[in-house]
């Protein structure tokens, strides 16, 4: 039971749907449009190691701070506490934080570009902030966590794409992955808002000072509904411009993220209940998951 909850800690399958990005990335995207690239095998590993270590360590620390409001949110989800003590946890944040930065400004070294250091340095400080002060801001901590979402898939653009090389293909790419970075922001940030309505009564009982605790339930859902628009309004840009040339991806894009983006919007508007937030927040997460697969039929498509 202890080795499942440390798992659960660690929220492998946010970490794994991250490495599972990249990997389509790398291996798929890149091989397949013959992409100029900085990073070897091994310097890429050393990345996604570096990246997953101090996002795991980011949970760590999150749950920790969030002890007295997850004992009134979710009782049977605590983990801190009931499996692992507060000294025993912090003991692993210290750690998984500490070899994440380590190896991120190691790499950043080896690719003779030491100011890739602060990106590491950065999302840790970031995530620590966020937990301890930040997370209880309306709106400011959800913004840093979804802007820390789409860092985790441009990073990639920044270390392994050869930008000396300006040609169409690599442009494209570059876009694509700009796109598919927006795309997350915009579902996490979506979702940040309705766990925050989901979560409002044990944020209110410890003067916690969330969106909907400061404007309402309902005008929360109002917000999260009109940011619904921006990645519909994304993907209708992409179905309309590219159909011509990428007719399976936008095909698939259409069937599996444009219509389950409009279904959750229905959804939400509709949604009253924690169960319907709950549920909304699933079907998000599970858009972001099709929404990444889309890069095999982009692949394949070209």
């Amino acid at each position: 039971m202890k080795f499942t909850a440390f798992f659960k800690l660690l929220r492998w399958k946010n970490l794994l749907l991250m490495l599972y990005t990249q990997l389509l990335l790398k291996l798929l995207v890149f091989n397949f449009f013959n992409i100029d690239t900085n990073l070897s095998l091994i310097q890429f590993i050393v990345l996604i190691i570096s990246i997953l270590l101090i996002t795991a360590a980011g949970y760590v620390i999150n749950d920790i701070y969030d002890i007295k409001t997850d004992l009134i949110n979710k009782p049977s989800k605590v983990i801190i506490s009931k499996y692992f003590s507060v000294e025993q946890a912090k003991l692993l944040y210290l750690i998984l934080n500490t070899f994440g930065i380590i190896l991120g400004v190691g790499l950043s070294l080896n690719v003779e570009n030491p100011t890739y250091s602060f990106i590491f340095i950065g999302a840790s400080l970031l995530l620590y902030y966020y937990a301890k002060k930040l997370k209880p801001k309306p709106l400011i901590g959800n913004i840093i966590v979804s802007f820390l979402v789409a860092c985790s898939i441009l990073i990639l653009v920044v270390f392994d794409i050869n930008q000396s090389i300006q040609t169409k293909t690599q442009q494209l790419i570059s876009n694509t992955i700009l796109m598919l970075s927006l795309f997350a922001f915009f579902l996490t940030i979506i979702r940040e808002l309705i766990k925050d309505i989901e979560d409002v009564n044990g944020d209110y009982s410890l003067n916690m000072r969330t969106l909907p605790i400061l404007i309402g339930k309902r005008r929360t859902k109002k917000i999260a509904l009109i940011l619904c628009i921006i990645p519909i309004s994304l993907l209708l840009y992409i179905i309309l411009n590219y159909a011509a040339i990428y007719q399976f991806t936008v095909l698939y894009l259409l069937l599996f993220t444009f219509i389950p983006l409009l279904y959750v919007a229905l959804k939400l508007f509709y949604a009253t209940s924690i169960k319907d937030y709950k549920k909304v927040s699933l079907t998000l997460k599970i858009i972001m998951f099709l929404g990444i697969n889309s890069l095999i039929f982009f692949s394949i498509n070209t």
